[in-house]
């Protein structure tokens, strides 16, 4: 019953988020990508907001990124608690042709595309025609249902054939798709941390209390030097870079861009560093995981100066689909790699494969601690981590609930209101599945 109201009302939803885009002659931007669309999406609208108007979802309550969550999203409407209440919907109608006529504050949408199954972004173009389209990076994700890295490409970048101009990351979108997928278009650009990228940045310094240092590039030229951006990690800095990007193709000015970066934050459970017990720094990286995302964020925890231990949690990585198993085994090879002190695993592949191969691969067996829930990992470390310690924390949602992890290692536990996943359905759900919850 659900799906079919679903399929009855997204087409009337969809009409009226067109009709509002041609009304009020709004600039869209579109995100999307395997990892990094919540933090790229809030970057740009950080930037953005130096000039404009911008409407955006911060992602802390929901991403409003499904086929009929974005549509809702654009008229600040959230999905019915029952879907199937036709008086709920008839009303939310109302509601958007009353915004279309009336009074709509803003002058930019950024939205972030999400997908599980081929054909969903595809579909958003029908109505959504962006005027600018970022693509974040291409990589496995939903395989069960995508089957290859191929069908994930042609997915994803479909946002680039439905845009007036494309931008799309030269680091993590591979040659052949960008040739494939990008190079046709009139209007395409790229960005990145690799030279060959119209919009990069240069790397001067990387520091946990400030961020990272370093000039902001276009064209192989420096356009902003001595500049600061808060977050932590190459994937929050590529997330910086595409924002100026899209700020820039947007008419915004040098002091304008220096301003809206300045301001960039990390997203709550991605790359956000907390002050941890002990005199710990907790990188909290616990919104969800992938195979690119954590090999990302153990290259972030390698590149900080660390005057303790590194400490690596890391949970299994749902929907992977038949090839889960070395997807983990790969990540394992890459945690190996790391210089860890100490890691961490939670759940049954990341213990049966991610943790064998970070052995085979130079980790010492000793300092491996396998783990079957958060609260055991968190109890676990919360006897033994101290002054100096830097813990990443990783892992997907259902099964791992890694945020658990951190939360029990936090120095002040006000904090957990800066995790995700805290509210009290979510608790409930997490007690379901491990049958305890954390000690406060």
């Amino acid at each position: 019953m659900k799906t079919v109201f679903r399929r009855l009302v997204r087409p009337l939803l969809e009409i009226q988020a067109k009709r509002l885009i041609a009304r009020r002659r709004l600039r869209v931007v579109a995100v999307a990508g395997a990892v990094g669309k919540t933090s790229t999406k809030l970057a740009i609208a950080t930037v953005l907001g130096q000039r404009y108007r911008v409407l955006v979802h911060d992602g802390y309550f929901g991403n409003f990124n499904s086929e009929i969550g974005l549509p809702l999203a654009m008229f600040q409407l959230r999905v019915p608690k029952v879907i199937i209440n036709p008086l709920a919907w008839i009303w939310r109608l109302v509601q958007m042709e009353r915004t279309i006529h009336g009074d709509y504050p803003y002058d930019v949408v950024v939205l972030e595309l999400g997908t599980d199954h081929p054909g969903e972004i595809p579909h958003f173009m029908t109505y959504l025609k962006p005027d600018i389209g970022v693509v974040t990076a291409v990589a496995p994700e939903h395989m069960e249902y995508f089957g290859t890295l191929e069908a994930v490409a042609a997915e994803e970048l479909a946002l680039v054939a439905g845009s007036q101009t494309a931008l799309v990351s030269y680091d993590d979108v591979a040659p052949a798709y960008r040739r494939t997928y990008v190079q046709p278009h009139p209007r395409h650009y790229t960005y990145g941390l690799a030279p060959e990228a119209d919009y990069g940045f240069k790397l001067s310094g990387f520091d946990l209390a400030t961020g990272i240092t370093g000039a902001l590039v276009q064209g192989g030229q420096a356009t902003v030097v001595g500049l600061t951006i808060p977050v932590y990690g190459r994937q929050g800095l590529k997330s910086a870079v595409a924002a100026a990007a899209v700020g820039d193709l947007l008419g915004l000015s040098r002091p304008q861009l220096e301003a809206g970066l300045r301001a960039v934050r990390p997203v709550p459970g991605r790359m956000n560093p907390l002050p941890g017990i002990g005199g710990a720094t907790i990188i909290d990286d616990t919104y969800n995981s992938s195979p690119e995302a954590v090999v990302a964020a153990l290259a972030a925890l390698g590149e900080l100066p660390v005057v303790g231990r590194r400490i690596a949690v890391l949970g299994t990585m749902n929907e992977l689909g038949d090839e889960a198993p070395r997807y983990h085994a790969e990540v394992g090879a890459a945690a190996g790699g790391a210089g860890l002190d100490i890691l961490v695993t939670i759940g049954e592949l990341a213990t049966h494969h991610l943790g064998p191969a970070a052995v085979a691969a130079g980790l010492d067996p000793a300092a491996l601690k396998p783990v079957g829930s958060p609260y055991t990992a968190g109890e676990f470390l919360k006897l033994m981590v101290g002054a100096g310690d830097v813990v990443l924390v990783k892992g997907s949602q259902n099964g791992v609930f890694a945020e658990e992890v951190t939360r029990l290692l936090l120095a002040d536990p006000a904090d957990a209101a800066k995790l995700v996943r805290q509210s009290s359905t979510w608790l409930a759900r997490k007690y379901e599945q491990f049958g305890e919850r954390p000690a406060l």
